[in-house]
Order: C-alpha cells, then structure tokens, then sequence
C-alpha cells in the first residue's frame, strides 16, 4: 500500500461526500485502558455528519463496549483468541465487509496485525494503524509489525519519542509514520471530590503522592519501592498509594510486607474506577516507567491540577515540562527519584503552581477536540476528501 506520505501528496482533494464517510476504528479489546479510552473518546466525539464510524474489538465484548453504544455507534466485539489469529483476522473480514469502510483506523499491536492482514478481503480500505507505546519488551512484535507495514499505508504514533523509536529501533519507514497525540476532557476532574483520605487508610495531613497503572515491570516498581524507603527515611509525613492490578501485584505487596519501614506508608488501592477522585486527594503524581508512550495517567494529572513526577520517558518529555509542571527524572535511578519526590513534599505551594501551570498546559495544547481535529485532517487527506473541518 502506498506510503502515508506518498498519499497525502497525490490524493488530490474532491468534494465532500453528500453522506457521511464509512470508517471503521479497530481495537484489540475495550476493557478499559489507556488505549482502549482514547480509541473510544475519538468515536464518540467525531462528526456525524461528517463520519460513519463503527467500532470493532478483536476480544470478548468489554465494558467500554456499551459506552460505544449508549454513543449510538454500532460496536462488535469478536470473541476472539489470540491462540487461533486465522480465526480472528477471518471473523474481522467478515465484520469489515459488512460495514465496507473507505478507512480503517487500528490501535494496538493484535488490532493493526489483524486489521492488516483482513482488509485485503475487505473490499481493500484504506489502512492506519497505531503505534501506542515503546515496545521495549516484545521483540517479535517489532518484527512482525515491520513485516507486514506495506500492507497499510502506515501509522500514526502517539509522541514523538514513538515515533523516533519505531523508526530507529523498530526498522520501520519514517514515510509511513505520523505522530497525533491524546487529549483529554478535564470535566471529569472538575467534576469529581477528593476521595476522603481516611477511606484510603492515609491520614488527613499526610502527603500523598499516587501512582495509578497497571503493576508491571515497566511501570519501574522495584524502582519506585527504592525510591519510597529514602523518601520515608525522610519525611515522616510522606505516603504512597498505588492503584491498580496486575502480574507483579504479589511481588509488589510481599515487598511492603518484608519491608517494616514501608509498613503503613504504602497503600495498595486494588483496580479504581474513581481515578479523578483518587488525583483529587493526591498531592502529586507519580510515574516511574521504563518506558511508555504517552501515558494518559499524566494528563489525567495535569487536568486534575496536580504536578508530576515521572521518568523522562516517551511522551513524559512532550507532556511534563520540569520547572514548570514538574520534574522528570532519569529511568532506572531510584536515588533521583527520590530526589524530586522529597522536593515536592518539601514544596507544597511549588506543587500547586506547578498543578496550575499543568491544567492550563492540558486546556492549550491537549485537548480532545484538538486531538480529534487531527485524526480527521489525517483521514481527509488520505482519502482526498475536502471536508470543512473546525480549526483547533
């Protein structure tokens, strides 16, 4: 398939369409994650009389799946396993041939591979994917979306730091990538209470930094437990809550356990739907990736008014400005961490202008209408379409 940049070059521009265009937005589940929401706010907010989009997961149906459809999009949820992909990329074909989309848009890894290999059977749409994250990790996941990039006409990367991984780690053509990054709503934050700390097991006075992920290795945990025992070591007042779930959760909470000095001061939270709530109560953010690429968590801070610190990892380095909203540090440095994270309990009204700055950074540059604006300026040009689009 022609190159993303080789397209918008020679796609011309016809008039609009007296219907609105057929898309199709491919994701590899819809329970709720960083991708899956932001996958989701782009269906939900898109023009309709402009755009026909329906939405399509690879998984079991997800709970973000009637959020879909409460919007009044259509929404199939596949059932499929990623043990049987002939099975997948078969049932996707069959899905994309009944909606017959001119566009097909797919984030994650399974979504663009199927989306990929099933569009050719399709009626030959035009396929983008979407590159969400770093991915550090899974080598064979770089290689197969390298061996299969010609088959769509290519990616768009979440950050910058994406992009210059894909294309200097993961071999792929820089021709065939583009970078829109997420946006957020703050009327969620503004809309929220604190969660009464005494609910949490902190007290009222302390000072609470959060962390809010999926507890895995890349999240830097082993990292982030360091940094917390110098921190408490420290300030008496200091305390950490960590909320979500995940493959080290059993080593995470055997490690407060053996640890006495950590006893009381770490709170493990469990899996929250309350995360706006949670940032409320919190006095500032805290990430401490080995890598990413643009965690939604960060923003939900600064739309929440609240400074982070984080490490100076993909799309950290596009959103926290240090000085100004917050203080990145280096990856894998538990000592520096610390650091910066003994310098916000020791600077509560730097941290409330720095959370200030933050939100005003948020409502400029990453906005949800912005992001939006992108994603059709993106697909008018592939599909050479002048469609009047409101300017962000």
């Amino acid at each position: 398939m022609q190159t993303l940049t080789g397209r918008l070059a020679t796609a011309g521009s016809r008039p609009a369409p007296e219907v609105p265009v057929r898309i199709a937005l491919v994701v590899t589940d819809l329970d709720v994650g960083g991708a899956e929401r932001a996958l989701v706010n782009l269906a939900t907010r898109l023009d309709r009389s402009r755009w026909s989009p329906t939405v399509v997961a690879l998984g079991e149906e997800g709970r973000l799946a009637e959020v879909v459809r409460q919007a009044g999009l259509p929404c199939e949820c596949l059932a499929g396993s990623r043990r049987r992909p002939v099975q997948v990329v078969a049932r996707l074909a069959r899905s994309l041939r009944r909606c017959r989309p001119e566009l097909v848009q797919s984030f994650l890894f399974h979504a663009n591979l199927a989306t990929r290999l099933a569009a050719p059977w399709a009626g030959q749409p035009w396929v983008v994917g979407g590159l969400r994250v770093a991915e550090r990790r899974q080598r064979w996941h770089r290689a197969l979306d390298r061996l299969t990039a010609f088959l769509s006409t290519g990616s768009v990367c979440v950050s910058h730091g994406v992009l210059r991984f894909s294309r200097g780690v993961g071999g792929l053509d820089s021709r065939r990538l583009t970078v829109i990054p997420n946006g957020i709503d703050p009327g969620p934050f503004d809309r929220a209470s604190a969660v009464p700390r005494g609910d949490l097991g902190i007290p009222e006075q302390a000072h609470l930094a959060l962390a809010v992920g999926r507890l895995d290795v890349q999240k830097g945990l082993a990292d982030l437990l360091a940094a917390a025992e110098r921190v408490i070591a420290q300030c008496p007042s200091w305390h950490l809550a960590l909320a979500g779930d995940g493959p080290c959760r059993a080593w995470l909470l055997e490690q407060v356990d053996a640890q006495p000095l950590l006893g009381g001061r770490i709170h493990w939270l469990g899996p929250r739907d309350d995360v706006p709530g949670l940032l409320k109560a919190a006095d500032v953010l805290v990430l401490a990736s080995l890598w990413e690429g643009m965690p939604n968590v960060v923003l939900e801070a600064m739309a929440a008014s609240r400074p982070v610190v984080a490490t100076a990892v993909e799309g950290t380095e596009e959103l926290v400005i240090p000085g100004q909203t917050g203080w990145l540090v280096p990856p894998n440095d538990p000592e520096v961490l610390s650091t910066a994270l003994l310098a916000a309990a020791r600077a509560p009204d730097l941290c409330w202008t720095f959370g200030h700055e933050g939100r005003a950074r948020v409502e400029n540059e990453f906005s949800l209408d912005r992001t939006v604006a992108a994603y059709e300026r993106l697909w008018c040009g592939l599909l050479g379409y002048k469609l009047r689009l409101t300017q962000n």
